[in-house]
């Protein structure tokens, strides 16, 4: 009885044994969903890192840098229409802040005057209600004080040594000084949107509303393939900041430009590099004369 009894003892150890210790196998098999899952976990970590990092790269890019027809076609602001009493108010505050003084020391003597102040005061306020006539109407209507050229020319001059000193804050205030006289002076609204795209400035959006409606009005004037169809600019600066900024054209590849007379009218003709090797094409600008409304007249 008593070798029965121990082999029966040994039997059951056995059993216990194996119920209770897992074998090789199966121990594996339980530890590969475990690292199944963590490579998961991490290949979606990693994977949400690069996302990340991808979409913050690419919201860096553009931020620092603008395309203007792509802005045009895009329309990258909402239409603002101020009632008629805000209207009048800005015309008020327009003309106090053109001649000085707490109180406007101006007044407006005609219809046509003042319909030109109020446009000229929307076209601050970024109001996009205005139509492809009305921005026309201000672009070709210009101060017609003898000041204005020099006054400008020097404004434009001081921006840019500001500008290659590194004084970008001071530089946006002497643009904006300039734009009080001349609200539709291309050559300053590109600089305003360079440097407030720079100042991180509230007012880039209105800078580029301004930049994009003037160019494309001037888009639609003509496709500057001969004199006939001439592009309407007011003056040879305009001409070259249309090129470069609205066709799109290196500044490397405008070759020359030059002014010329056609059938009593005077253009100027720009010569930029072509597509094919030693190959040249022109495009032409008509400098249309501006108009100088009888604005003002003292009290």
């Amino acid at each position: 009885m008593r070798p029965i009894h121990s082999k029966i003892t040994l039997l059951l150890a056995a059993l216990s044994l194996s119920l209770s210790v897992p074998s090789i196998g199966e121990a594996r098999s339980r530890k590969k969903p475990t690292t199944s899952t963590s490579k998961k976990a991490s290949s979606k970590s990693s994977k949400s890192k690069s996302s990340a990092k991808s979409s913050h790269s690419s919201s860096r890019r553009g931020r620092h840098s603008y395309n203007i027809r792509s802005r045009a076609r895009g329309r990258y602001y909402a239409a603002q229409a101020p009632s008629e009493e805000q209207l009048e108010m800005m015309r008020q505050d327009s003309i106090r802040l053109r001649t000085g003084g707490t109180a406007p020391v101006q007044k407006v003597s005609e219809k046509s005057a003042q319909s030109n102040e109020l446009l000229t005061t929307r076209f601050r306020r970024a109001d996009s209600t205005l139509s492809r006539a009305d921005i026309r109407e201000l672009y070709f209507s210009v101060d017609g004080r003898e000041d204005t050229a020099p006054f400008l020319s020097k404004i434009e001059a001081e921006a840019d040594r500001l500008i290659e000193g590194k004084n970008f804050t001071e530089a946006l205030k002497t643009v904006q000084q300039g734009l009080w006289r001349t609200p539709t002076h291309i050559g300053l609204i590109k600089r305003a949107c360079d440097l407030s795209l720079h100042l991180k400035s509230s007012r880039f959006n209105t800078y580029m509303y301004q930049l994009v409606e003037l160019l494309s009005m001037i888009a639609h004037t003509g496709d500057g393939s001969s004199f006939d169809k001439a592009i309407q600019v007011r003056s040879l600066d305009d001409a070259l900041l249309f090129e470069q900024h609205w066709n799109e054209t290196p500044r490397e590849e405008i070759l020359a430009n030059r002014e010329q007379t056609n059938k009593g009218k005077d253009y100027v003709v720009v010569e930029i590099q072509g597509s094919g090797k030693g190959k040249t094409q022109q495009h032409y600008y008509l400098i249309q004369p501006t108009l100088t409304p009888s604005a003002t007249t003292k009290k």
